[in-house]
């Protein structure tokens, strides 16, 4: 087949099916009738020699070459919009978009909610939804268009040259307790506060870097309860003398919702940075370049804050 058989029309319905996963929620983003969208998808699966989507339940799955195209797809399709506008600046509040942005809770507290706040004004069409991040799948998210955004808080060396990484702010942990924990006017020493129960958050290594931070005393902390989100911490540590360490800009949102207090560390800050990644793919795409704008300046002002 040759490149003037091919409608243009076709790579659009690619890329919405690979966002939306669903040929009805596809059809909505378009504007089209389902009907349209499944005669495309037959169509692209003709082109391609594959069968791009497989049904897995409600969902249609990605087989490996849709993967493989999805990166590529996307940079054809912003370079074609770009074409068609060429001298006509940026304008958010025009825009209609949707992105995905994988970050743990922390991440969507600190970042993305407030970001979906300036959307609603600034952007009104511009939508940001959250994804769950998973360490060890952020950057295939990223390289297929799963995710548009990675909110990291783990500061690991990123071995792919085809993701970009910015650092946003330097955060700290934070120790929350609740009023009236016996550390409340006697601080801990370092063994006492290792000693006392913690609460570690499944999706947050915020223990971690306290383990290592205590390392050079051979101190650990004694970890107490598992819990899968950190508003579930906060309810053991209401109810009990268990501690709960946060990223220090996540720390300060809960400690005011819900009466919490402070604990005093008994070590050094433990610092670490908080980092947005994406795809290079995206790099020139001109809504994502404002959105990554807006990020920015939300972390300067948390920043600045503290």
């Amino acid at each position: 087949m040759h490149l003037k058989e091919v409608d243009a029309n076709l790579l659009v319905t690619l890329d919405a099916l690979l966002v939306d996963a669903s040929v009805t929620r596809a059809a909505e983003r378009l504007g089209r009738s389902a009907s349209a969208v499944s005669h495309a998808l037959a169509k692209l699966r003709e082109i391609f020699a594959d069968e791009l989507f497989v049904r897995a339940g409600q969902r249609l799955v990605p087989t490996a070459k849709a993967l493989e195209l999805a990166p590529t797809v996307h940079v054809i399709l912003a370079g074609m919009e770009s074409l068609l506008r060429p001298n006509k600046p940026f304008d958010p509040s025009l825009s209609v978009r949707e992105f995905a942005a994988s970050a743990s809770e922390a991440g969507e507290l600190i970042l993305v909610e407030p970001l979906r706040q300036r959307l609603r004004s600034l952007a009104p069409s511009v939508n940001v939804r959250w994804a769950p991040s998973h360490r060890d799948e952020n950057i295939d998210a990223l390289r297929n268009a799963h995710s548009q955004f990675v909110i990291d808080i783990e500061g690991a060396p990123v071995a792919a040259p085809d993701v970009r990484v910015l650092k946003l702010f330097d955060d700290t942990l934070a120790t929350l307790a609740r009023h009236g924990h016996p550390f409340e006017t006697d601080a801990p020493r370092a063994a006492a506060f290792a000693g006392a129960d913690h609460v570690s958050v499944d999706s947050l290594p915020t223990l971690e870097l306290m383990d290592q931070a205590l390392a050079e005393q051979r101190l650990t902390c004694n970890v107490a309860s598992h819990v899968s989100s950190a508003l579930v911490g906060v309810l053991v540590v209401l109810n009990g003398d268990a501690l709960l360490t946060l990223p220090s800009s996540l720390a300060s949102i809960l400690q005011k919702q819900f009466g919490l207090i402070r604990i005093d560390q008994p070590l050094p800050p433990v610092a670490f940075p908080l980092r947005l990644m994406w795809h290079s793919s995206y790099d020139r795409d001109e809504c994502h370049q404002w959105v990554r704008g807006e990020l920015a300046k939300i972390a300067q002002e948390i920043a600045d804050a503290a």
